[in-house]
């Protein structure tokens, strides 16, 4: 009997030990999620439902503790952009300070090196500042007044009876134009708009 030559193995090229290291990889995860969930399956049977309560319910747990340096700069450079500066235009009637995103921007990259507890309170206290700044102004919401008690009749006669007034208006006054009827746009006077 003559011996039986092995199989040579075929040299895989890179592309394909790359996806064979992946598919190992991928097999690898999907084992350790299986046995998470299984794990986690046991606990909850176990365990009875909870839901979460905050160990801190203190007024200052409302403001955030954690600041993101990517978001902080994207909205100061926003603010600084021809763009920003044309909303700020369009919604304020003159320019606004972008200062306060700066002040964000800088209160992030001074403390992202500082340990979690000082950064979260630091945070804190930042977002306190601007809340007492802002929300103890002026606002826009201030030329509303409350109502106290709904609208009473606001709707009151007969329809009928003024669409028939004003086709009479209309009979009487051919040639007078319809003061009911736009031609063009409105046109808004913005001579008198004040800047803060």
């Amino acid at each position: 009997m003559s011996p039986i030559p092995e199989p040579e193995k075929r040299v895989l090229s890179r592309e394909e030990q790359s996806n064979q290291e992946l598919i190992e990889l991928l097999k690898e995860l999907q084992a350790e999620m299986g046995d998470d969930q299984g794990q986690q399956s046991k606990e909850m049977g176990a365990a009875t439902p909870s839901f979460h309560v905050p160990h801190d319910i203190s007024p200052d747990s409302l403001y955030p503790t954690d600041l993101s340096c990517r978001s902080a700069l994207d909205y100061a450079m926003f603010c600084q952009s021809f763009g920003g500066q044309f909303v700020n235009i369009y919604r304020y009637g003159t320019f606004r300070s972008c200062s306060n995103h700066w002040d964000d921007f800088w209160l992030c990259m001074r403390t992202r090196n500082w340990d979690k507890k000082d950064r979260e309170k630091a945070i804190q206290e930042h977002y306190r500042k601007k809340a007492v700044k802002w929300k103890t102004g002026p606002s826009s919401e201030d030329v509303w007044e409350v109502r106290q008690e709904p609208v009473k009749d606001a709707f009151q006669g007969n329809l009928e009876e003024l669409e028939a007034r004003i086709a009479e208006w209309q009979k009487a006054n051919p040639g007078a134009p319809d003061p009911w009827k736009q031609e063009k746009a409105p046109t808004f006077n913005t001579s008198n708009v004040t800047s803060r």
